[in-house]
């Protein structure tokens, strides 16, 4: 029987991150997920607005962003457009 130190249940969005950052700090990951591909469904959610893997100036972005666009400067801050895009 394989051990592992952590097993993540679902491939979403917060299971790939806590996969990601597990494997990082030196942990044997298994990620189980009931589809057949794994983020299929974060690259289509929000229609598309939860993409924020963009290159443009942050304010240029907060411009098409419906409403204020306060809950993208969260995003943008915890995580550089760069070390998203790296991490795919």
């Amino acid at each position: 029987m394989k051990h592992y130190d952590v097993i993540v249940i679902g491939g979403g969005p917060s299971g790939l991150m806590a996969a990601i950052a597990s494997a990082e700090h030196g942990a044997t990951v298994l990620l189980i997920d009931k589809g057949n591909k794994l983020g299929r469904k974060l690259a289509i959610s929000g229609g598309g607005r939860c993409n924020v893997t963009n290159r443009l100036p942050v304010e240029e972005i907060i411009k098409h962003i419906p409403g204020n666009g306060r809950f993208f400067y969260i995003v943008h801050f915890l995580s550089s457009t760069t070390r998203i895009l790296f991490r795919f």
